[in-house]
């Protein structure tokens, strides 16, 4: 008899803990997309990354698609 209540109170105990790691993963879930869609229902922008490339001469990063000199006259990205 003891044993069948030990049982009985164990099984409650998991479905509980089970019901309760499931509402915290679906809370989760919902601040995350309320996060994302807080400008006006749309999903936040992601920044755009781009490839550099340091300058040889002052060692400074310049953008590999639109290398730009840094001023001095030995620069190679005139």
């Amino acid at each position: 008899m003891f044993s069948k209540l030990l049982t009985l109170v164990l099984l409650i105990a998991v479905v509980w803990c089970g019901y309760r790691y499931v509402a915290r993963i679906n809370d989760r879930a919902k601040a995350k997309r309320k996060l994302e869609t807080r400008n006006g229902g749309l999903p936040r922008p992601r920044p755009n990354a781009e490839e550099m490339i340091r300058c040889a001469v002052c060692n400074v990063y310049v953008s590999a698609t639109k290398a730009t000199s840094c001023g001095r006259p030995d620069c190679p990205y005139r």
